[in-house]
């Protein structure tokens, strides 16, 4: 992983330019590559353009589909979203701080450049795409593993309400791997 840190590839020539060490590595042409090309396709999705109430709501057919920007990420084709009380928090604005940390840890970037700010938090869906350091998903796969008896709407009801009832039931009631045998 250092080595694509330090040079850049050329996608259709198959060769790396090491800036550090100034010369150019010819690389095998059966290499493969998971990177997401360049903006070009678009979506359909509920975003907010500010914080606020239900108003700033607003329904696009063009919204960019995102980038793979970390090794661990990956893209999925969204079958189906749910909206829960997170998503109602975050378009009056909860969790705007934390997230903006976690995209600008350094506070490089100017202010309001989370927007347009998809909500739905909760999804079902396919993995088209993978970052580099992904070995868990594979594209094609159904997100997260769905039960094939679920639909992609069932599916996409259950994140939110699922992590909940877990929490209650091991922060709250103490239950865990180690203790629940016969409970």
């Amino acid at each position: 992983m250092g080595f694509l840190k330090t040079c850049v590839l050329r996608r259709n020539a198959c060769t790396a330019v090491c800036f550090w060490r100034r010369q150019v590595v010819q690389k095998p042409s059966v290499r493969k590559i998971s990177t997401t090309s360049p903006r070009s396709t678009v979506m359909p999705a509920w975003v907010i353009d500010k914080y606020g109430s239900n108003e700033v709501l607003r329904f696009t057919q063009n919204m960019m589909i995102p980038m793979i920007h970390y090794p661990n990420e990956v893209i999925i084709k969204v079958h189906a979203a749910s909206i829960n009380p997170i998503d109602v928090n975050m378009r009056s604005g909860y969790g705007a701080t934390a997230l903006n940390m976690k995209r600008d840890p350094l506070h490089i970037k100017i202010k309001g450049e989370e927007f347009p700010l998809t909500l739905g938090r909760d999804v079902s869906g396919v993995v088209m795409e993978c970052g580099l350091d992904v070995r868990y998903f594979k594209p094609g796969d159904e997100v997260s593993h769905k039960p094939k008896s679920l639909t992609h709407t069932k599916a996409a009801s259950l994140p939110y309400v699922a992590l909940t009832a877990w929490s209650a039931i091991n922060k709250i009631g103490g239950l865990n791997d180690k203790n629940c045998t016969g409970k």
